[in-house]
């Protein structure tokens, strides 16, 4: 299964967003002026059947574990044991700039699935 992304070069690892891409939240209707690494957001987690939690803990972790965001090539949600629970769409590699400036994001999952396939949804704010 692949990833998703914005059709951008900041999708990529290492693509620093523009001015204009950093402080845009990418849609439309006046959205204009907001500094994205400001931003709350949710998404579902990628390649969890891949990823260290799943494997050494036989199952994806539990509604309400607490997450935090690392970047390890790619951006990966983290459970509180270290384990990566799986990594963040291609869509949100501008919190790599982010997490390079200091900011910092927790989460927490709020959907958690074996079937059809191990699944992981979370939502995420700025600490």
């Amino acid at each position: 299964m692949g990833s998703t992304g914005s059709g951008r070069f900041t999708d990529y690892t290492g693509s620093q967003p523009t001015s204009k891409e950093k402080s845009s939240s990418g849609g439309g209707g006046g959205s204009g002026g907001v500094d994205r690494c400001e931003q709350a957001f949710s998404c579902m987690l990628e390649e969890v059947s891949l990823c260290d939690y799943l494997v050494n803990q036989g199952n994806p972790p539990a509604i309400k574990t607490a997450l935090t965001i690392i970047l390890n090539g790619r951006l990966f949600a983290v459970a509180p044991n270290g384990e990566q629970v799986g990594a963040l769409p291609t869509r949100f590699n501008y919190l790599a700039a982010c997490l390079e400036e200091g900011y910092r994001y927790v989460g927490v999952v709020t959907a958690s699935s074996t079937t059809p396939m191990p699944n992981v949804s979370a939502d995420f704010t700025v600490q």
